[in-house]
């Protein structure tokens, strides 16, 4: 397993070995003030959000604009060396001044960016200084997850505004690789493009190494080669090996080098199957929140995300669902080492906002960055643009709301052609490679006899049952309805609906239906005493042995149905008022977890794949 650097560089896959840490103390004020204008009274620890208590401020009251400020050591470089500022996330907007000057902003809060802020640095200065401004107003219409919302039904989570992932410092050359996408393939098969910037035409060279033996490929745009003697990365064997791209100048001269690693798989969907290496893959998935706490959406540390991944294999899952998140860098490189398999999401707007004007304009943005940052990991299997109809609204007779849900996945077939596209999770397909439903039923044989050979009844599951206090029935209406802002809360709880679905009704041409994934299923809670406010789960385990007992029953129900591939457990650990999680919220383990193992593996399927000679 390839090591993890120390110390933790915030973009393992992407580390330079020039690199200086802004976490840490940072002089913070809540004001709409100019910059000259802000009286710093507190102090906060970045990378945390101040609703957080690992901040050091941990409020509840609302401030839509924060201020930052922090000075910093000028780090050594040559007079033609550059300086990178980089931001993991800053939620909504920032704009980001050094040494007084502006050197750019950026919105979306939950994708990485960088400034170039070498002509920003006062020269000759024993120190420089880093201003930001960050913006996260309570709007409709900027993509949020499960932060704050307050319409009825929706599982609300504290907000994180501002700076929410590392910030860091590197120097490279006159040219330096803003972004580099590797796509390997399980025969050996490497394709490599560098976005380089800078003013000079420059050679990218890539050396990876199997082995001891490394291998070369250089060249200008897209490379392309071939690796020999490598093992395909899966599940059960994470096989990585060390890569360096480096930016050659036209007389060879190194200004920029990058370490990082590859995985070398290959992934597929052939009709009903989805294939990895060649093999039928059958996952076993947890979903994940990505929430802690007492960090909320930001990883307190390392061994935390560490954590979660080993108990994710130890228990015998093969992967999660992150729902409603884009997860730190750092966990898709530890999922990459550790063989765990990762859906990623795109956050939905607030509350009951449409994705469409600027809100689609800001989602494609933040999409397309997502894509292009994380696209390089072997753990990301599927993209998830959308979620149980969350901004798209009444999309099965909706036909602006079915194009937006083409437009994003077109766009997503575009960045990355080797990945699934999940169009919306759930419920209400327009154009997915596959076919995902949420169905929290709690009877083994009546969930097992409603998906087998529903692709025969044209996809209508029947009779939706409602789960404890919970009418899945009466969410899909809500999902479906043109305007839900105009239904009186009240009234939406006393409808009985006649809805028959198929996810809500968006059927495919027959034969291009692809594999079936039960991507939300299970939901039961178990009650460990702790302090939760509005409790939430589809239904209450009487302890840890009814728990397993539980899940074992319905997981062999789905597992018995012929075309299902796949399917997610909810889930990974209680989140504020679900309390539905294998783990409590301080990730202590409510089930015997080997117990858990020994039950999964003894069922018919395998979580992990097969390896494939290459």
């Amino acid at each position: 397993m390839i090591p993890l650097p120390r110390p933790e560089h915030p973009r393992p896959d992407r580390r330079r070995d020039r690199w200086v840490s802004l976490n840490g103390p940072w002089r913070l004020a809540f004001a709409k003030n100019a910059p000259e204008a802000v009286g710093y009274d507190r102090t906060i620890t970045v990378p945390f959000a101040f609703q957080s208590e690992a901040s050091g401020i941990g409020t509840a009251e609302a401030h839509e604009v924060i201020w930052y400020r922090r000075t910093f050591e000028p780090p050594v470089r040559g007079s033609d060396e550059r300086v990178l500022l980089h931001f993991g996330a800053v939620d909504f907007e920032a704009a980001v001044w050094v040494d007084g000057a502006d050197v750019g902003t950026h919105r979306g809060g939950h994708t990485s960016f960088t400034f170039d802020i070498t002509d920003a640095l006062e020269p000759g200065a024993d120190d420089h200084e880093v201003t930001v401004r960050a913006i996260d107003e309570m709007r409709s219409d900027q993509l949020r997850g499960k932060q704050t919302a307050t319409f009825p039904y929706m599982i609300h989570y504290t907000p994180t505004s501002g700076i929410w992932q590392p910030v860091w410092i590197e120097v490279t050359g006159s040219c330096w690789i803003a972004e580099l996408t590797v796509q390997a393939e399980a025969d050996g098969t490497i394709r490599a493009i560098a976005d380089v910037r800078g003013p000079d035409a420059a050679t990218l060279r890539l050396t990876i190494d199997v082995d001891g033996e490394p291998t070369v490929i250089d060249g200008t745009g897209t490379l392309t080669g071939h690796v020999d003697a490598v093992r395909a990365w899966s599940p059960d064997d994470p096989a990585l090996y060390d890569l360096t791209a480096e930016v050659l100048s036209p007389r060879g001269q190194v200004l920029d080098t990058v370490h990082g690693a590859v995985g070398f798989r290959t992934l597929a969907i052939d009709g009903d199957e989805w294939l990895l290496n060649g093999a039928p893959l059958r996952q076993r998935l947890l979903l994940d929140q990505g929430y802690w706490p007492e960090s909320l959406l930001t990883p307190p540390s390392d061994e935390a995300m560490l954590s979660d991944l080993r108990f994710v294999k130890g228990a015998g899952f093969n992967g999660v669902r992150k729902h409603q998140k884009i997860e730190d860098p750092r966990f898709l490189w530890h999922a990459d080492r550790l063989g765990v398999l990762v859906w990623e999401e795109l956050p939905s707007p607030f509350g009951i906002a449409r994705v469409e004007g600027k809100l689609a304009e800001d989602a494609v943005t933040e999409w397309t960055e997502a894509i292009e940052r994380d696209r390089s990991h072997p753990s990301v299997i599927a993209w998830v643009p959308f979620n149980e109809s969350w901004g798209i609204q009444g999309v099965r007779h909706r036909l602006e709301h079915q194009d937006t849900v083409r437009r994003f996945v077109a766009l997503t077939r575009e960045l990355d052609p080797s990945r699934p596209v999940v169009d919306n999770s759930g419920w209400g397909h327009v154009d997915t490679d596959v076919v995902d439903v949420h169905d929290y039923d709690q009877d083994p044989l009546r969930l097992a006899a409603r998906w087998t050979n529903v692709e025969s009844r044209n996809w209508d599951r029947g009779d939706v049952a409602g789960v404890g206090d919970f009418d899945l029935a009466r969410w899909l209406v809500f999902a479906d309805v043109d305007d839900p802002s105009a239904v009186d809360p009240q009234i939406l709880r006393e409808m009985v609906p006649d809805v028959t679905v198929w996810a809500d009704g968006c059927t495919p041409p027959a034969g291009t239906a692809g594999p079936l994934v039960l991507s939300e299923v299970g939901g039961i809670g178990l009650d460990t005493g702790g302090p939760v406010q509005d409790r939430f789960d589809y239904a209450t385990a009487r302890n840890g042995d009814d728990l397993v007992e539980r899940l074992k029953a319905l997981v062999a129900a789905i597992e018995s149905v012929d075309r299902v591939r796949g399917w997610c457990w909810t889930q990974l650990a209680d989140t504020a008022q679900e309390t539905n999680g294998l783990l409590t919220a301080d990730r202590r383990p409510k089930i015997d977890v080997a117990r858990l193992r020994q039950e999964l593996l003894a069922l018919p399927w395998t979580p992990t794949t097969k390896k494939v000679d290459t």
